[in-house]
């Protein structure tokens, strides 16, 4: 709606520049002509450089994951989308270059590590069983899963997507709110679960409305907040419950770079006493995303959270940090010794139904999506999002029936060879 008041505020002003311009002329002279008509094309070029950016060869209907892919690669000028093998499985080798924050990352610790981790797995085959129907369901805090994937914590058209003021493959502007509505509703009628994200930059306003797509689907969408001033994160809190969210994230390894970014606030890395302050304030669980040692696992536990993701961001916040499944086998381990129940995602490099497999194989709950669900979104917003979703379900049901898999919530650890 504000996009559409503005192009018309735009359209008005340009007339009216004409029409002044144009009366102006039965009483100026031929050089006072020349210079009205300097004037309106000045105007008339100041208008159009504000309009949004048309590409050209999006496909309105995209009917396919590789038409989706193609319209996400015309839209963004961070990432180059590249199709290595198949619609959107990058593999950290493209032409995208290095550079952080934005969808870039360092050195080897970027999509490269955590997807050469997977491909360094490979799933023990088998035929001669009866499982011909897997049972893919879970349930994470509280929310039934159609299985247990859930969409990346991704946002920031301008700073992450270069896609900001560029019209997406419907002929309107792409907008915070678009791709999020891409992200929840094709998650949500996929059976599971979309996040809104928090940038450590954008204003409370963006926030809330992003928010304001959570709370349309009361309960089946999820919110993460940004690490910031204690008293900020209540703030988010308080605007995440109210959005109906079951449950929210803050991303504990972005402390640094939030801290870099909003110079002047003060914004610390997490100790044991803020987590429990936090865990004390929330009405619903909060979960503590970015946790790579088995030490923050336990503090995570004891701290009473409702769950932890294991991740490196993408290796965007720390050069060289280890593949996220290198080090979720420890963690689980640490944590299911010592009794505690709580849930242990994983994401960074999960590309396929395959790769899901695996990280149930290494004592997952569920895995996060990141960058095909992205694209997904930019390139086909609900649809291209619900494609996604269907092709990680037909996979993952695939890998399951050829490892004799019956079960996402009992996958058995043998199924899983650890390549040197």
């Amino acid at each position: 709606m504000d996009n559409k008041l503005d192009q018309n505020r735009r359209e008005f002003l340009t007339k009216g520049a004409v029409l002044a311009a144009a009366a102006g002329t039965l009483a100026l002279s031929a050089s006072s002509s020349a210079r009205a008509a300097e004037a309106v094309a000045a105007t008339a070029a100041t208008a159009a450089a504000e309009e949004p950016k048309a590409i050209t060869g999006y496909i309105k209907e995209p009917k396919n994951l590789k038409d989706v892919l193609g319209n996400a690669r015309k839209i963004m000028s961070t990432c180059a989308a590249c199709d290595v093998a198949g619609a959107g499985r990058c593999n950290g080798k493209g032409p995208c270059g290095e550079g952080g924050p934005g969808m870039g990352g360092m050195r080897q610790s970027f999509v490269r590590r955590n997807i050469e981790a997977f491909e360094g797995m490979s799933l023990t085959m088998s035929s001669l069983h009866n499982v011909s129907k897997p049972k893919m369901e879970t349930e994470l805090l509280g929310v039934k899963l159609a299985m247990p994937i859930l969409t990346g914590v991704t946002g920031g058209l301008t700073y992450n997507m270069g896609a900001a003021n560029k019209l997406a493959f419907d002929g309107e502007v792409m907008t915070e709110d678009k791709y999020a509505r891409g992200i929840i509703e094709g998650a949500a009628n996929s059976g599971c679960l979309g996040w809104a994200a928090d940038g450590i930059e954008d204003p409370l306003d963006t926030y809330k409305r992003r928010l304001e797509v959570v709370k349309e689907f009361k309960g089946r969408a999820i919110a993460q907040i940004k690490p910031r001033t204690q008293q900020e994160i209540f703030d988010r809190i308080d605007l995440v419950q109210n959005a109906g969210a079951p449950f929210f994230a803050i991303d504990i390894d972005s402390s640094g770079r939030a801290a870099r970014a909003l110079p002047g606030n003060t914004v610390d890395p997490n100790d044991l006493k803020k987590l429990k302050e936090i865990v004390k304030y929330a009405k619903i669980p909060f979960m503590a995303k970015g946790v790579m040692t088995v030490e923050e696992a336990l503090m995570c536990s004891e701290a009473g959270c409702g769950a932890v993701v294991v991740s490196n961001h993408g290796g965007r916040v720390l050069s060289s940090t280890p593949a996220t499944m290198h080090v979720l086998p420890a963690i689980v381990k640490a944590v299911r010794d010592r009794g505690y129940k709580m849930p242990i995602l994983v994401d960074g490099g999960v590309r396929d139904g395959g790769d899901v497999l695996k990280a149930l194989a290494s004592g997952a709950h569920a895995v996060l999506v990141g960058r095909p669900m992205l694209r997904a979104s930019l390139g086909g917003g609900v649809k291209g999002v619900e494609m996604q979703f269907k092709r990680f379900q037909g996979e993952l049901e695939s890998s399951m029936v050829l490892t004799g898999t019956a079960d996402v919530k009992n996958v058995d650890p043998s199924i899983l060879i650890r390549e040197v």
